[in-house]
């Protein structure tokens, strides 16, 4: 079993490239091992004889680096007693997942202007679709007895040749249909994470995740980032240390818009792979390239890393059709889409063959008509910021349909709670944290929603929130 010692050995190299002083350097390890949840609250301590011995220091470092965590409330300690990680540490004040994921929803009763979800309105083909699926489905419209639980064999086609487009060297018994990208996420964490290991995230992450890893009796474990994304040095080394069941990265993040270069891509499914790590990569909203270039998926880049892909048409087509996929290898496709069929017997078959359609004929079309209306409200959004005058901060999204908004000195919580109360809801950036209390002073702005609309949301909320 590996000691707290030994975790800290795992990491510490990291930090000794920085520049500051070793204790310095130490009390930063000890405290990523803490915010990421190798170490959780009431961890009790190495000695600091038994820490310098272990990790080749002198004693003194050793007692400034332990001094520097009491003051700063990471350490408590008792007279006669080992020293624990204290209050400061992951899980003490953390949301429950249910509450995460309940910010994200829109209620029975729709507010003035719903800025909480980043769900977009149908697209044209799929309204078109929607008005007359017999004249898309050649009428065929009606057939056998609506299910199709273990997937449309068109729409697992289409899927496939979605993701081969894409460089994914995908089979049809490869792919699981599930209704939504949500699904194919709950499958895929419920099925592989274990109590006994930690399921790594980026720092700032997509709500949802976090029921499926309760459910699982797994917890969540920070991989750092930065406001440029993720900090891919510190998460290869963390990855080794912690060796966890599963690493789930977002592409292009939700919330920041952020995505990985290629090369270091590369570097982190090395460590992965050298970890024993599966790698979840979420391109639900992999396509909505703002700049210009969609990332390749992680399964495309041939590191030999176990890699699950999930998927979507929510982002791009509509999230009504309830339409999501997963990739994996053979085996575990065949055990999910089983499993799956056991939860709800799937979306109804009717869906499933209008989405196999517009995959198919209309992907293309559709893409670029959303992110032509993506540019547009962002835009929009930056017009009506600048107007109402507001301090907001935010760096420009390389993708995705959202701002991750920093409002300096302002409680974002607060903010929230006025936000509602103004009739446009935001999320507060605590739900998109793995680690409590960061994000105190970010929301998370979709700009999904018609330049008319978004101009509307960002004026209340300047009125009567802000």
């Amino acid at each position: 079993m590996r000691t707290t010692a030994d975790q800290l050995a795992g990491v510490l190299d990291h930090w000794k490239s920085g520049t500051g002083p070793l204790y310095q350097q130490l009390a930063d390890a000890i405290v990523a091992l803490g915010e990421s949840g190798t170490l959780e609250h009431g961890a009790r301590m190495p000695s600091e004889r038994a820490l310098a011995t272990r990790l080749h220091l002198s004693r003194n470092t050793v007692t400034a680096a332990y001094q520097r965590l009491r003051d700063q409330g990471w350490l408590e300690a008792s007279p006669g007693a080992a020293p624990r990680l204290g209050t400061r540490s992951r899980g003490v004040s953390a949301l429950t997942a249910q509450d995460r994921f309940s910010r994200i929803l829109v209620g029975q009763e729709p507010p003035l202007v719903a800025l909480n979800t980043a769900s977009p309105p149908p697209a044209p083909a799929v309204s078109e679709a929607l008005a007359n699926p017999e004249v898309l489905l050649e009428g065929r419209a009606a057939l056998g007895n609506g299910y199709a639980a273990l997937g449309d064999r068109d729409l697992v086609l289409a899927v496939t040749d979605h993701l081969r487009a894409q460089g994914i060297p995908a089979r049809a018994d490869e792919i699981v249909i599930t209704s939504g990208a949500q699904q194919a996420l709950w499958l895929a964490v419920t099925t592989l994470a274990s109590p006994s290991r930690p399921v790594a995230l980026e720092a700032i992450t997509y709500p949802g995740i976090f029921d499926a890893i309760a459910a699982a009796g797994s917890r969540p474990f920070a991989l750092p980032m930065t406001d440029e994304g993720l900090d891919v040095d510190g998460a290869a080394k963390l990855l080794r240390a912690a060796e966890p069941d599963l690493a789930y990265l977002t592409t292009f993040n939700n919330p920041t818009g952020t995505a990985l270069a290629e090369g270091d891509a590369v570097r982190l499914l090395a460590a992965a792979a050298s970890s024993g790590t599966t790698v979840i990569d979420d391109r639900t909203l992999g396509e909505l390239a703002l700049s210009g270039t969609m990332p390749r998926p992680l399964a495309s880049l041939g590191t030999g890393a176990s890699v699950v892909t999930v998927g979507g048409m929510s982002k791009v087509f509509w999230g009504g059709l309830r339409i999501g996929w997963l990739h994996t290898n053979a085996t575990l496709a065949a055990h999910l889409r089983h499993r799956r069929a056991a939860m709800d017997l799937g979306s109804p078959a009717l869906f499933q063959r209008i989405g196999a359609r517009l995959l198919r004929e209309s992907f293309e079309e559709t893409l670029a008509w959303r992110l032509d209306a993506l540019r547009e409200s962002l835009a929009a959004v930056r017009e009506a910021i600048a107007e109402a005058g507001l301090d907001w901060e935010a760096v420009e999204p390389v993708g995705g349909p959202s701002l991750w908004v920093r409002m300096p000195g302002q409680s974002a919580e607060r903010f929230a709670e006025r936000a509602e109360r103004a009739g446009v809801p935001v999320v507060a950036g605590a739900a998109f944290s793995v680690v409590p209390g960061a994000g105190a002073d970010r929301f998370r702005l979709p700009f999904y929603l018609s330049p008319e609309e978004m101009r509307l949301g960002i004026k209340t909320l300047a009125e009567r929130a802000a």
